[in-house]
């Protein structure tokens, strides 16, 4: 059996023949290009002899081709030689192709327990009125039951954020006490602070453009295009949280941080999230990024716009954007980047991570505290 006869054989059965799924057909195919596909080293064997290649690189490749009618389409994977053995870099996908591969995963992900979980860090950094910068770190923790809730949260530091703050900071006598905007103080805490723990049995405590509940969550359309229609019934022309004019594609990507983020939602309301926000043209990709967390994910954003921090004066300019590990289904961090510094961000140089929600773990579980 010559190689392309070992290809045919390999073909899923499934794929023998019949219509497939758009949906599915874009998610294979944005996956498939997505591994990294291997070379010999120079100066190795011909690749006719073993097929050094890798057939089930080669497999995942032709797959994708046969899907689209027989042309494999999109981005080749980026190869670099090395002096010895191989070194891979995947394709870069673009936004729609992530949240596509990223609606398959989380349809995966087990949906079982009594109990929602989250755990989450967030850093946001200040600068003071002294002159240098600070950095406020907090982790939180919550379960969410049928009719009740329990969280805790606790500070894990405030202290100046870099080297070079932390000689200004010293410089100014290390003052256990600092000002923003003449006049919030703000307490130095290097060692953090003990929990704040509580307990609800409210059932309007989940914030999608409005109050809604845990029944409100469980009923959320599993169609992308009819989840769209629903989120919209809520916008008014502007911001979830402030008095800021903004438009449908902008309002869609802030309402369903949530949903794919922390939500208790259905794995297949999850997915219809990702493909509602893979279907919003505006919607695009910025690269692979490191959260806080030290994990690797592609950051998008709604392209051309930026958004002030609500309750802010307009004078600092902000960009939102979603971390996405399409391989697992998660979201893992939530970032607002410095584009125009000012307000609250002044000071602080454009590019720079003002803010970070990075979510350490999300699922069911039967256990509460």
């Amino acid at each position: 059996m010559n190689a392309m006869e070992e290809l045919r054989a390999a073909r899923p059965a499934h794929l023998a023949g019949g219509p497939v799924d758009p949906r599915t057909r874009q998610a294979e195919l944005a996956h498939a290009f997505a591994q990294p596909r291997q070379v010999p080293r120079r100066g190795g064997k011909p690749l006719a002899r073993g097929l050094s290649l890798g057939l089930a690189g080669v497999v995942a490749a032709v797959t994708a081709a046969v899907l689209v009618g027989g042309t494999a389409r999109g981005p080749a994977p980026v190869v670099s030689p090395a002096a010895s053995g191989t070194v891979t870099r995947p394709a870069v996908l673009s936004a729609r192709e992530v949240l596509l591969v990223a609606a398959a995963s989380a349809e995966r992900r087990p949906a079982t327990g009594d109990y929602w979980h989250v755990s989450s860090r967030s850093r946001t950094l200040q600068p003071v009125d002294e002159g240098f910068v600070i950095s406020m770190e907090r982790e939180s923790e919550s379960w969410v039951g049928a009719r009740e809730q329990w969280g805790s949260s606790r500070i894990l530091a405030i202290k100046p954020a870099t080297g070079a703050d932390r000689a200004a900071w010293e410089k100014a006598g290390s003052p256990r006490e600092l000002t923003f905007a003449g006049r919030k103080r703000i307490p130095i805490r290097e060692n953090g602070e003990q929990p704040h723990t509580g307990h609800t049995k409210s059932e309007e405590i989940f914030w999608l453009g409005r109050n809604v509940t845990l029944a409100d969550l469980r009923n959320l359309p599993t169609d992308p295009r009819a989840l769209r229609a629903d989120l919209l019934r809520f916008h008014e022309g502007e911001d979830t949280e402030a008095d800021v004019p903004m438009g449908e594609d902008a309002w869609l990507f802030r309402v369903a941080e949530g949903l794919i983020m922390s939500m208790p939602v259905s794995p297949e309301v999850r997915a219809a999230a990702f493909r509602m926000l893979a279907d919003l043209p505006s919607v695009v990709s910025l690269g692979q990024v490191t959260d806080a967390a030290g994990r690797t994910g592609t950051a998008i954003a709604i392209a051309g716009t930026s958004q002030s921090k609500p309750g802010d004066t307009g004078e600092g300019v902000v960009q939102v954007r979603l971390i996405i590990d399409e391989r697992s289904g998660r979201a893992l961090a939530r970032e607002s980047v410095v584009v125009e510094p000012g307000g609250m961000q002044a000071g602080l140089a454009p590019g720079t991570v003002w803010n970070t929600d990075t979510v350490l773990e999300a699922g069911w579980t039967d256990e509460h505290p």
